[in-house]
C-alpha cells in the first residue's frame, strides 16, 4: 500500500508508530515546515513535500493521514479524496461547519475509506466495555479530561486554531459517550476563565451538561490548568451496571452485583492504525468505527457546547 501523510506535528508521530508497528511504510510525507519535512523523510526513507498538491500528483497513493491542527483546514481532505485515496483524519475535523459538511459530502460522493482518529474506540477496554454493557440502557455516563495543557505547545491554546479545549481536547469524551449512549439531544455548559491564562486564551474550566437522545443524561468536566491521577476517563451506569473506564488501559465496575476488573492490552491509539490499514486492503467501510460522518457529529455537539458557553450556560437543542 502506498501511504501519504499531510502535517507532520505530534500527532503524526503517533500514526507514524502505527504505521512501523503494522509493517506498513511511508511512501511520502507533507508539511509546510520545510526542516521538519526533511527531517522525517529522511527517517522514513520515503518522498519529502511542502505543497500537498504536488505529494498527491506525483506519488500516486492509496492511502493518506492528514494530522494538521484543526484551524489549518481548508481543501486537503477534499483534495485527498478527490484523488481516490482513502483518508484518516485526526480529530477534531475542524472549526469551519461548512466546510466540514462540504468535505463530508465530498467523502460521500468519492466513496473512498475514511476515518477520524477518535482512538478511545478502538482500546481494549471500549471493546470491553461494549461486551459487558450489550442491549442494557445506559442512563448516565460522566466524562473527564483533566489534563495540564503545555503552555509551550504552539497551538493548543489558541482558540482561532484549536477551537477550544473542548472542540480540541476533550472531544475524545463526548465522542466515547456518544458510541455508548447515543446521539446528543440537548447541550448546556458553563465555564471559567482566569487560572489558566498563561496557558490559553479560552476556559480553563468547563462541565458540559448533555441530555441524549435515547432519555439517557451526561457530563464531561474538563479542564486544562490542573493534572490529576485518573485524569481521563468515564462513568457509566444502568440499572444493575456501573463501569469505570480510565486511559487507556483500565476497566472496573460491578455487574448484576459481580465486580468486573480488566486490564487491556492495548490503547487505541496503534490499533486505530491498524484497522484503518485492514478496511482500506478490504475497501470495507463497515471495518471503520469512527468514520467522517460520525465525527461531524461529534464535531456538532462540542460546538453546541462552545455555544453554549458564550450565551452564558443557554441550553442548546441539537438538530435532528
Amino acid at each position: 500500500m502506498r501511504v501519504g501523510m499531510i502535517g507532520l506535528g505530534g500527532i503524526a508521530d503517533v500514526y507514524r508508530k502505527g504505521l512501523r508497528h503494522y509493517g506498513q511504510a511511508l511512501t511520502a510525507v507533507c508539511d509546510i515546515n520545510g526542516a521538519k519535512v526533511q527531517e522525517v523523510s529522511t527517517a522514513e526513507g520515503c518522498a519529502g513535500y511542502t505543497d500537498y498538491r504536488e505529494m498527491l500528483a506525483n506519488e500516486q497513493l492509496d492511502a493518506v493521514f492528514v494530522s494538521i491542527p484543526p484551524g489549518a483546514h481548508a481543501d486537503q481532505v477534499i483534495d485527498v479524496v478527490s484523488a481516490g485515496c482513502a483518508v484518516f483524519v485526526a480529530k477534531p475535523v475542524g472549526l469551519d461547519r461548512a466546510l466540514v459538511d462540504a468535505t463530508a459530502a465530498a467523502i460521500a460522493r468519492s466513496g473512498v475509506i475514511n476515518q477520524v482518529g477518535y482512538m478511545a474506540r478502538y482500546a481494549d477496554i471500549a471493546a470491553k466495555a461494549r461486551e459487558l454493557i450489550g442491549a442494557r440502557p445506559l442512563v448516565m455516563g460522566l466524562a473527564r479530561f483533566m489534563v495540564r495543557m503545555p503552555a509551550s505547545h504552539p497551538w493548543w491554546g489558541k482558540r482561532a486554531i484549536c477551537g477550544g479545549q473542548i472542540i480540541e481536547q476533550s472531544t475524545h469524551m463526548f465522542d466515547l459517550l456518544r458510541d455508548l449512549m447515543g446521539e446528543v439531544s440537548h447541550v448546556q455548559a458553563f465555564g471559567h476563565q482566569g487560572a489558566g491564562d498563561d496557558i490559553a486564551d479560552f476556559e480553563d474550566s468547563t462541565i458540559v451538561n448533555l441530555r441524549f437522545a435515547r432519555g439517557g443524561i451526561g457530563t464531561v468536566i474538563s479542564t486544562s490548568c490542573t493534572e490529576v491521577p485518573e485524569g481521563c476517563g468515564w462513568e457509566l451506569t444502568g440499572r444493575d451496571v456501573y463501569l469505570k473506564l480510565t486511559m487507556d488501559l483500565e476497566l472496573s465496575g460491578v455487574i448484576d452485583g459481580q465486580a468486573v476488573r480488566y486490564t487491556g492490552e492495548e490503547t487505541g491509539y496503534i490499533r486505530q492504525v491498524g484497522e484503518f490499514l485492514q478496511a482500506v486492503a478490504q475497501r470495507d467501510q463497515r471495518l471503520v468505527r469512527s468514520s467522517y460522518a460520525d465525527a461531524v457529529r461529534t464535531l456538532a455537539v462540542t460546538m453546541a457546547a462552545e455555544q453554549s458557553l458564550q450565551q452564558g450556560g443557554a441550553l442548546i437543542a441539537m438538530e435532528g
